[in-house]
């Protein structure tokens, strides 16, 4: 029986970078049956007109949802679900563009591998990330907050062969759509750069450990600047996140563990920022981060 894929594009305000991904989906060897796009843009770079035909012309149902009071990555995500209509369903960040036998690739390994909870892409301008860095990742990332993606993105793109995650990067995973009939995306704590992880750390504890990046499932990543909090100011946040972890899964061994190594990790982390930035308001958001984790409870409803 053929799988049946849909692709899910939360965006804001970068209609050039939508373009660009849209043009990349719709010209892949293997098509999706449906789009889905959420835009949470102003009403000037709403792009709507400019992919229904295209779409059409391709055969793919598109879905375009322009809503401005849909807030954030998560919430976009949750409102796509309502509109998906496929087996699998790939979210991408809008600034991604995938190579043109992408989705024929990760469909190749679904039909090999049906158990397969969720996959992710191979980033092939993954930024240079020096031995040292990764090795700090590594051991700061222990227990609960296990995550190998930067040894794995690193590794040789000749790899056939799969290479199993801790963690799927939320702006480049395919989920098999049952997943989201068990474990639903968190409205309530307002998670985003920790987004990927809180939901992964879920779907492993009650649905299964099977997720896997496929390196012949290349694509770019191009980071735009639009609508991205500066690297000191989103410290705060961060370390408010990494707390609303911990305190949704204390239940689980070594939580408490991992939560402390990972903090001394992100204060190394900032003390390095500190200094190559050469502002001192990285540490300063760090302990504001940490008061505010402290105090924090997570929210539930």
């Amino acid at each position: 029986m053929k799988n049946t894929f849909s692709v899910v594009i939360p965006t804001k305000n970068r209609p050039k970078e939508l373009a660009k991904v849209v043009d990349s989906i719709l010209t892949q060897t293997c098509l999706p049956e449906q789009l889905i796009i959420i835009d949470q843009s102003s009403q000037d770079n709403v792009f709507s007109e400019k992919l229904s035909k295209p779409a059409a012309k391709k055969n793919v149902t598109l879905d375009y949802i322009h809503d401005e009071t849909i807030s954030g990555l998560v919430q976009a995500k949750a409102v796509s679900l309502k509109y998906n209509c496929c087996d699998y369903i790939s979210f991408f960040d809008d600034d991604i563009v995938l190579e043109k036998n992408y989705i024929e690739n990760i469909n190749y390994i679904i039909k090999k591998n049906p158990y397969i909870m969720g996959l992710n892409g191979k980033i092939l301008n993954y930024p240079k990330v020096s031995l040292f860095k990764s090795f700090i990742y590594r051991v700061a990332h222990i227990g609960l907050f296990k995550d190998n993606r930067i040894s794995s993105q690193l590794k040789s793109s000749n790899i056939c062969g799969l290479i199993q995650l801790n963690v799927l990067s939320g702006g480049l995973s395919t989920w098999n759509k049952s997943v989201f009939d068990k474990v639903q995306f968190d409205l309530y704590n307002n998670f985003h750069a920790y987004e990927d992880q809180e939901f992964s750390i879920r779907v492993k504890k009650y649905l299964s450990n099977e997720f896997y990046l496929v390196p012949n499932a290349k694509l770019y990543h191009n980071h735009s600047s639009i609508n991205r909090s500066s690297l000191i100011k989103k410290y705060k946040g961060d370390i408010l996140e990494v707390f609303l972890i911990y305190k949704k899964n204390k239940d689980v061994k070594m939580a408490k563990i991992s939560l402390v190594v990972l903090l001394i990790g992100l204060f190394f982390n900032a003390i390095v920022l500190s200094i190559s930035l050469k502002n001192i308001r990285v540490l300063n958001y760090f302990f504001k981060g940490f008061l505010n984790g402290i105090k924090s409870q997570p929210r539930y409803e």
